[in-house]
């Protein structure tokens, strides 16, 4: 066995610093009923382990259950809401089209960029939104955490730039609706029409978007 010692030293470090002797007995004993269950059958363990953890997940998961949104299993169905792509620089160049001054910024997070338009009449232009880039579905997508919760959005849809930009007084639900088309009644629309809703009743909206 290689000897390692400290310069200018003639002790042994490894002797020095491990009691082999005493670490032996400690092996003995440990052994003294024959080789344990865990070393030989560690993989019965890992399952254990595993099984106890997905226990304290179901635990954890149906503590916060009730703070699921009601309509999570409609905002997160891949299937229903990646319908109706559109490029990003193409919403870009509708609004344009339509009138609608404005430009985008990076905003620092991947894949996205900032919206930003003038107002009628206005002198400097509002932060309306994030948009995903280099395209957008017509749904937004949520985001789940590792308990089922929501946690943000996967990726941003066209419509919810649509209803920021009415919401925020850049375009008037009736124009929105002549550039883009209205939507359908499904379920898909239903959040985007309460948004609407809520905005033309002044239902959590006091007139002030100046962010």
């Amino acid at each position: 066995m290689r000897q390692f010692q400290l310069p200018g030293s003639d002790v042994d470090v490894i002797k020095s610093r491990h009691d082999l002797a005493t670490t032996r007995e400690s092996i003995k004993a440990l052994l003294a009923d024959g080789t344990p269950n865990w070393y030989k059958f560690p993989n019965d363990y890992k399952n254990f382990v595993r099984e106890s953890f997905q226990e304290e997940k179901e635990i954890s998961d149906s503590q916060v259950a009730s703070y699921k949104m009601e309509d999570q299993h409609v905002l997160t169905n891949e299937v229903a809401r990646k319908v109706n792509p559109m490029g990003t620089r193409d919403f870009i160049l509708k609004l344009r089209k339509n009138g609608v001054r404005c430009f985008t910024i990076f905003n620092g997070m991947s894949q996205t960029v900032g919206l930003w338009a003038m107002r009628p009449n206005a002198v400097e232009p509002t932060y309306v939104c994030f948009l995903q880039i280099p395209a957008m579905y017509e749904w937004s997508l949520l985001r789940l955490d590792h308990h089922g919760l929501p946690a943000g959005e996967r990726f941003r849809g066209w419509r919810t730039v649509l209803a920021q930009l009415i919401v925020k007084k850049i375009l008037t639900e009736q124009k929105a609706h002549q550039i883009f088309g209205y939507p359908t009644e499904s379920i898909n629309g239903r959040r985007y029409r309460e948004t609407l809703f809520n905005y033309r009743n002044g239902i959590g909206y006091d007139g002030v978007y100046d962010e």
